[in-house]
């Protein structure tokens, strides 16, 4: 069988975003494309028991399902690709009839739509990006958008006002709003002021409510916001907030002027707290469910798979809501009883759910399992598994695949603790082989069992790869994921066990021989076992985190996150952060250290990496910077594919170098 290489993750075909329409499946299916090196997105219809590509531009990469047709924003003549090019804030709508032909352009827009919702009729309610530094422009340049474009392109003095001033993957954000409108007529017009962020919920199964939460703010951005209803027909919009100083993730207006929401009112375990579900019933929010046992949403981590979350327009069957959910290391279909608040899980474990609707009696899902990449499949009302497409079987049979192998344990606080093995491709019985240990972001994610490139490299370049689920990690309910004020205590000894365990149990590998990595969080982690144990013979540090004070002034979210989960700000509790700084323990460090970076990361900015490479030089450790330009935090994720390969390369090749 072949072995995977560095271009394996570009052979997988990635469908996401199912929706349904009566017998039919519509969803988008995403892939890489190393000669061009960007991502192609197309719409597909699985009916009838095949699976059909509608488009072919590969520019199709979201769509809503109207009476009409299939809606879906792409720049398709070549005049609308040079003015996006030059800047300026453009999108087109086209129009696909289910009954075959050819796409047409339905509108367009100079705005830089981010949500939609069709009300029928040629009306739909939206949420665009609107720029305060674009309109100024545009002033300025008499309402000509190419000038304008240009324009901003020669001002040489960007300026900056607010809190976040810039945002990772959108750039610099200072005065910019998500501002909700309406088009009708032939035209839009806002219905939000200058100063709001919008973002879109749900529409009633009438069409006649339509949900959205909302800040107004100026100076520095809130962490809460408000909750309104907008009656579609008359655009008077009334305030239903759930609670004061609390986020409203997602509200469901249902039949007979109901709603539900899930909102996070950041209470115990502050803003990483999993949301409390409410249903609202003659004008009174009642609670009902919030255990704080479910996030959902999905956080299993992988690398061949595209998101789109619980997709389909309907949530609610039989008196029950549907969502996803992770439970453990698997992604969950969860339905919760309206009345009692009664949990049901609808799909067997091991599963990472990319996206999912309702449909006939059970659920359409985009997810993967095991070995093979991501499927269409049919989850049935008692949890069988139908799988409807074979995008990715063939790849799966063709290259060799090493399973990971489960080898839980339980930790000093008396928790089992999930974690798994992957042992080198073709393994020689009596032969020791080097282990690389990787980490999860998040803190809030989950690794799971599912398919991850990166590894399977290594497995097949003869590496053992271990994994876990430390405290501090999603799936396990609030209190399992609360590592606030303590990053790098119960968090870092259950690695250090895991890693224990596993030299323990697996004695096919090398305990002299081990290396470490892993991003975000896992970057943090990193830093922070280099500079606490010298076991491992070399480190990769990814997107990392070295300094929580300059984390706190610099990252789009650290105003809030770092005070949040380090438990102060440099002012007032300068102590206690830097004792959470991994670069405060850099005069510690042995290890030889790459570090991974993007220069556009600005969620764990340039400049922690670097200050961490500055100080494991300073004191003469062995270190490599590698800085990827235009890329940004999501760069092993979604960054562009020769990118990807590059910073694997440069990892693998590190590992090798000092472990083999």
């Amino acid at each position: 069988m072949k072995r995977v290489d560095y271009e394996h993750f570009s052979r997988f075909l990635m469908p996401y975003s199912p929706k349904a329409r009566g017998e039919e499946l519509y969803f988008c299916v995403k892939r890489a494309d190393m000669e061009e090196n960007r991502y192609r997105s197309d719409l597909w219809r699985w009916k009838d028991g095949a699976a059909v590509r509608l488009t072919s531009l590969g520019d199709a990469a979201g769509f809503w399902l109207t009476d009409e047709g299939i809606i879906f924003p792409a720049l398709r003549e070549k005049k609308d690709r040079e003015r996006a090019e030059r800047g300026e804030p453009l999108t087109v709508l086209n129009l696909l009839p289910y009954d075959g032909g050819e796409a047409r352009k339905l509108c367009r827009l100079d705005l830089a739509l981010e949500g939609l919702c069709p009300l029928g009729s040629g009306r739909f309610i939206f949420t665009a990006s609107v720029s305060r530094d674009w309109d100024a422009a545009l002033k300025e340049c008499g309402g000509d958008a190419g000038k304008a474009a240009e324009y901003l392109k020669r001002d040489d003095c960007r300026v900056i006002d607010e809190l976040p001033f810039w945002f990772n993957g959108r750039g610099y954000i200072s005065g910019r709003r998500s501002r909700l409108g309406i088009y009708e007529n032939g035209g839009y017009r806002f219905l939000t002021g200058e100063n709001a962020d919008a973002a879109l919920g749900g529409l009633s199964p009438d069409g006649r409510r339509l949900c959205y939460s909302c800040a107004d703010w100026t100076g520095s951005m809130p962490l809460s916001d408000r909750l309104y209803e907008l009656d579609t027909q008359t655009l008077e919009a009334r305030d239903i907030t759930v609670r004061e100083g609390a986020q409203h993730y997602q509200a469901l207006p249902l039949s007979g002027g109901r709603t539900a929401a899930l909102v996070n009112t950041m209470g115990k375990y502050g803003i990483n707290e999993n949301p409390k579900l409410f249903m609202r019933e003659d004008g009174a929010w009642r609670l009902i469910l919030g255990d704080g046992a479910h996030s959902f949403g999905s956080s299993v981590g992988s690398d061949v798979k595209a998101d789109g979350g619980f997709s389909g327009e309907e949530h609610e069957r039989d008196g029950r809501l549907c969502f996803l959910d992770t439970d453990g290391s698997s992604t969950q279909l969860i339905s919760v009883d309206e009345a009692a608040g009664e949990v049901r899980k609808h799909a067997a474990p091991g599963l990472n759910i990319t996206g999912a609707c309702l449909w006939k009696e059970g659920f359409a899902v985009t997810a993967m399992r095991g070995g093979s990449g991501v499927e269409l499949m049919y989850i049935g009302p008692d949890g069988e598994e139908t799988v409807l497409t074979d995008f990715n079987a063939g790849i799966c049979a063709e290259y060799a695949y090493s399973a990971p192998e489960p080898l839980n344990f339980i930790n000093s606080q008396g928790r089992e603790i999930e974690g798994w093995v992957i042992k080198p491709v073709d393994m020689e019985a009596g032969k020791k082989y080097p282990a690389i240990l990787d980490i999860h972001g998040g803190p809030k994610t989950v690794y799971g069992s599912c398919y991850f490139h990166e590894m399977q490299l290594w497995a097949s370049r003869g590496f053992a790869v271990m994994f876990c689920n430390p405290t501090g990690g999603d799936g396990g309910g609030d209190e399992f994921a609360d590592i606030r004020g303590h990053y790098g205590e119960q968090d870092f000894a259950d690695l250090m066990q895991f890693v224990d365990t596993v030299l323990e149990r697996c004695e096919f590998i090398d305990a002299d021989r081990l290396g470490v990595t892993g991003g975000s969080y896992g970057g943090f982690m990193t830093n922070w076992v280099i500079g606490h144990t010298d076991r491992f013979k070399c480190a990769a540090s990814q997107r990392s985190i070295a300094n929580w004070l300059s984390f706190h002034n610099m990252s789009d979210i650290g105003w809030y996150f770092a005070q949040d989960q380090v438990g102060g700000e440099p002012w007032t509790g300068l102590e206690k952060i830097w004792a959470q700084s991994p670069v405060k323990y850099a005069d510690r460090v042995t290890t030889p250290t790459l570090f991974i970076h993007s220069d556009e990361d600005f969620r764990c900015p340039l400049a922690e990496g670097l200050q961490m490479f500055y100080a494991l030089r300073y004191h003469g450790v062995e270190s490599r910077m590698c800085i990827f330009k235009g890329e940004n935090h999501e760069l092993s994720r979604s960054g562009k594919p020769k990118n990807r390969v590059r910073r694997l390369r440069e990892i693998t090749e590190w590992m090798e170098r000092h472990l083999k």
